[in-house]
C-alpha cells in the first residue's frame, strides 16, 4: 500500500454535498471508519493549482468530519489529507482520504 500526504493547506472548492459511501451498495451497508467506528462518506472538491487545470478529488472522511451546513460552492480545507493507493484481488485501487474538512472564512 502506498501513502502519500498531501499539503492541506491549499483551499478547496466543494462541488457536491457529501454522499454515504458503501461496502457494500446492493445490502445497504455503509462503509465505517476502522478507527472510530464512524460512517464514511465522500465528498467531491476541487484542488485549484496555480496557472494550471483544477483537479476533482473524491475525499473519503469520516461523518462527523464534516462541517454542519457544508455546501456547493464553500472553500474548505482538509485536514491530514492524503492519496492511498494499494491493490486487492488483483485490481488497483485509489483514494484522497482526511480527517475532516475545515470551512474557510470569506475574505
Amino acid at each position: 500500500m502506498l501513502v502519500l500526504p498531501i499539503d492541506g493547506s491549499r483551499a478547496l472548492l466543494v462541488l457536491a454535498t457529501p454522499v454515504p459511501q458503501y461496502k457494500d451498495r446492493s445490502a445497504g451497508i455503509v462503509a465505517t471508519d476502522r478507527v472510530t467506528g464512524a460512517p464514511l462518506v465522500e465528498v467531491p472538491v476541487a484542488l485549484t493549482v496555480d496557472g494550471g487545470q483544477p483537479q476533482v478529488l473524491r475525499i473519503s472522511l469520516p461523518e462527523p468530519g464534516v462541517p454542519k451546513g457544508l455546501a456547493v460552492g464553500q472553500m474548505v480545507h482538509a485536514s491530514e489529507l492524503m492519496f492511498v493507493s494499494g491493490e486487492k484481488n488483483g485490481r488497483t485501487w485509489q483514494i484522497f482520504r482526511a480527517a475532516s474538512l475545515t470551512a474557510v472564512k470569506p475574505g
